[in-house]
């Protein structure tokens, strides 16, 4: 089984309960109009940050990539329209570490990153060892409720990557161009 087929069938399994009225907008954010939208959650230039990582999690192959059908701004719809105010909060504060870190090993701000910049920052949080990885998704569960403060940071970092990485493929599976099946996955 491919990468892909995985991933659509993770996404597909989970499920989704949001109003009709919610769904209709955030299917309308995945579209390929040219059409100017401007972000509801985030700040524009933390858009440039969603759509670099999107383009590494779900690039152009052979078939349409992330970008061609404006995940990023599925994301920002959902982060602004289902997630709780502590999920907001939390995101945010993930975004500022995210941009601060990405600051910090590529020595150039997310808006004039390139594709190799955000290859390196997925490496660096996702390439870990199996005992990172089981930590770091330890960490998740818990909660920052329960964490120490010194490891808030971590936490907001991940909870900000992860949910891009979720909201992101949810976007792409549910999209109407791949649910149609009108391209190859």
């Amino acid at each position: 089984m491919d990468r892909r087929t995985a991933v659509k069938n993770i996404v597909l399994s989970l499920g989704l309960v949001v109003s009709g009225s919610t769904i209709l907008s955030l299917f309308n954010a995945c579209t390929t109009d040219k059409t100017v939208v401007l972000p509801e959650f985030f700040k524009k230039s933390d858009m440039l940050g969603i759509e670099g990582l999107v383009d590494i999690i779900l690039p152009k192959t052979s078939s349409i990539g992330a970008n061609d059908l404006n995940i990023s701004l599925f994301i920002d719809k959902m982060c602004c329209h289902v997630l709780s105010k502590k999920q907001q909060d939390e995101i945010r504060m993930g975004i500022e570490k995210f941009s601060k870190q990405f600051e910090k090993i590529t020595n150039k701000l997310p808006s004039n990153g390139n594709r190799e910049d955000y290859q390196q920052m997925i490496a660096t949080y996702f390439d870990v060892s199996e005992k990172r990885e089981k930590a770091v998704f330890q960490m998740l569960e818990n909660g920052s409720d329960e964490l120490a403060e010194n490891v808030k940071p971590d936490y907001y970092l991940y909870t900000f990557l992860t949910a891009v990485r979720e909201l992101g493929m949810l976007g792409y599976f549910t999209s109407q161009v791949v649910m149609e099946g009108d391209i190859e996955v």
